[in-house]
């Protein structure tokens, strides 16, 4: 009987901790860009966003023209535990020299989870960047706008969460995350977009499998009690 218990609570634990671990690729696209009427923009619902009108140079009669400012979103795979901080992707930023009046101001980050454990779905999830331009050799800066985590599978009596934490930076102390990005013009940088799953019990019921399972051990036991009762 004791096995028989044992082999139970086991096989509980283990539908549990199979949906602990998640792996898959990332994908992402630009949208919603926000700004002044004058806004100029390219790429929104693709992986490259480009904004502002780059400012035309000319000497003597030898002109030319600055290149916009630009967020790029590279893919990349995962495979990370709940509560385990992972990159959910590489994030450009190309800082250009762009006329007043022709920048963004904000724009969103689609990012899609494709997961192939513990099963094969994808989930959207939507961040929100503020861009700060302003045309003078200070800088300027893409800044990350903070987010809740986001409910994406109930499973096992467990909802499983996910949040983009912010941007991940290399220094000598390994990798720091922060919440903003500063560059002067004319330059660039990639950052790490860093990700974590979360998890709290939930009222779903267990899967179906484990329920049936528990029906028929408690038969096995109500029957051998009576066997034990007639002898």
């Amino acid at each position: 009987m004791k096995n028989l218990l044992l082999f139970a609570s086991l096989l509980v634990a283990s539908v549990t901790a199979n949906a602990a671990t998640f792996q898959g690729s990332t994908s992402g696209t630009f949208e919603n860009p926000t700004g002044p009427s004058g806004m100029v923009t390219t790429g929104v619902g693709t992986d490259n966003f480009t904004w502002g009108q780059g400012v035309t140079s000319c000497f003597f009669i030898f002109c030319s023209t600055e290149d916009p400012s630009s967020l790029t979103y590279s893919d990349t795979n995962f495979n990370a535990n709940v509560d385990q901080t992972f990159i959910a992707g590489y994030l450009n930023f190309y800082n250009g020299t762009i006329y007043s009046g022709t920048q963004a101001n904000s724009v969103d980050l689609s990012l899609t989870l494709n997961f192939s454990s513990p099963s094969a779905f994808s989930e959207t999830f939507t961040y929100g960047f503020s861009l700060n331009n302003v045309v003078n050799p200070t800088g300027d800066t893409t800044t990350f706008i903070s987010s809740v985590p986001t409910k994406f599978l109930s499973y096992a009596g467990t909802d499983y969460y996910f949040e983009l934490t912010g941007f991940g930076i290399h220094t000598k102390n390994g990798i720091k995350l922060i919440d903003e990005i500063f560059l002067k013009e004319g330059k660039e940088t990639t950052v790490k977009l860093l990700g974590q799953f979360t998890s709290m019990p939930s009222e779903v019921p267990l899967p179906a499998a484990v329920w049936l399972f528990g029906s028929g051990l408690m038969g096995f036991m109500a029957m051998r009690r009576r066997a034990k009762a007639q002898a």
